[in-house]
């Protein structure tokens, strides 16, 4: 069986492979032969023990045998009891968080706009120390505007720099 016939069976609570190894469908391909049975015997373990090995576990023959074999069985057991749906019987569902850094960025903006927006409805009723605060907030959000326009004024002025000295730019002003 090949790693790209198998059929992933989903990770099973108490069993050592499942568990403990990042990849287990690389362990489960080695426990197979290619028509899809279980490889049986100690020699037909090998390349799985080599391989569980070689990620440094420090596991004796006998219980690494054992474990393999019991890893083989709900493997074995999920391949023939459960029939996985087919693709096109598959549906899609959204991720509930944002999958990208920019929508991260975008959904956290989101909340503070709705969050100042509730701190506005209530500037009458506030005390005077909770309004100092927000000013501070208010204060704090300019100074870093600014910084990011000086930055942005500093990085345009390096640009033409770079352009006049590589003669890309006669240095004339382009407004």
């Amino acid at each position: 069986m090949t790693e790209q016939g198998i059929i992933l069976v989903p990770r099973r609570a108490g069993c050592w492979v499942c568990e403990k190894v990042a990849e287990p469908d690389k362990v489960t391909v080695m426990l197979f032969s290619e028509s899809g049975a279980p490889r049986r015997g100690r020699g037909a373990f090998a390349d799985a023990m080599t391989y569980v090995r070689s990620m440094g576990y420090p596991v004796g023959t006998d219980l690494l045998y054992k474990r393999l074999c019991k890893h083989a069985d709900h493997v074995e057991i999920d391949r023939t009891e459960s029939r996985p749906a087919a693709p096109s019987n598959l549906t899609r569902i959204a991720p509930l968080t944002p999958a990208h850094w920019l929508d991260v960025n975008q959904s956290a903006i989101n909340v503070a706009n709705e969050a100042l927006g509730q701190i506005v409805e209530r500037m009458p009723d506030m005390k005077d120390q909770d309004l100092v605060m927000v000013a501070k907030i208010g204060i704090t959000a300019a100074q870093k505007v600014g910084d990011w326009e000086s930055r942005g004024r500093k990085m345009a002025q390096i640009d033409s720099l770079i352009r006049l000295a590589s003669g890309l730019d006669d240095g004339a002003p382009t407004d």
